[in-house]
């Protein structure tokens, strides 16, 4: 029992310590712990790897992930801008770093390479990116419907199962 309440702690302090939003509210009851306005950012060799930003978020004691609402997240290249994606809602692995997004799902890259879908996969050790359903994929004119794709968060090379495509109107 003492060892669950001390991990339990922990994970809160260090949820604590890595959320970053100045004006964050928690609100905690019996069931859940429910935080709005929730960010997360993360580094890696001194640069910024990624941000996620969500409007809210909940996370059920003793759970290991949280659900999160209404989210961002924006990914860089050493500091700058590289993609983004947005989802209604996901769950967030805050031990690993992954995030599975549900319900219109976009992503958007510097290069306006666009991709639409309802779910998604971020493996955060891997860097890829993983829609297992039908997707929809535009860039450069061009619209490609198919399933299965995977890819880096920048949508620069890509694998599409069942690829269908045409030039856009």
């Amino acid at each position: 029992m003492v060892d669950y309440d001390m991990k339990r702690l922990l994970f809160l302090l260090l949820l604590l310590f890595l959320v970053s939003c100045s004006n964050e509210k928690v609100v905690k009851n019996k069931e859940s712990e429910y935080l709005t306005d929730f960010t997360i950012n993360t580094t890696r060799k001194g640069y910024k790897e990624w941000t996620l930003e969500a409007k809210k978020a909940i996370q059920n004691p003793g759970d290991s992930v949280i659900v999160i609402f209404d989210y961002n997240l924006i990914f860089f290249k050493k500091d700058s801008f590289d993609s983004y994606l947005k989802a209604d809602s996901g769950l967030f692995y805050p031990d690993k770093g992954d995030l599975y997004a549900y319900k219109n799902v976009f992503v958007l890259t510097k290069d306006s390479v666009e991709l639409r879908t309802d779910s998604l996969f971020w493996d955060n050790s891997e860097k890829i990116l993983h829609a297992p359903g039908e997707i929809l994929l535009k860039q450069n004119g061009m619209l490609l419907k198919g399933k299965d794709l995977t890819s880096r968060s920048n949508l620069r090379e890509i694998v599409i199962k069942n690829v269908e495509g045409r030039e856009k109107n």
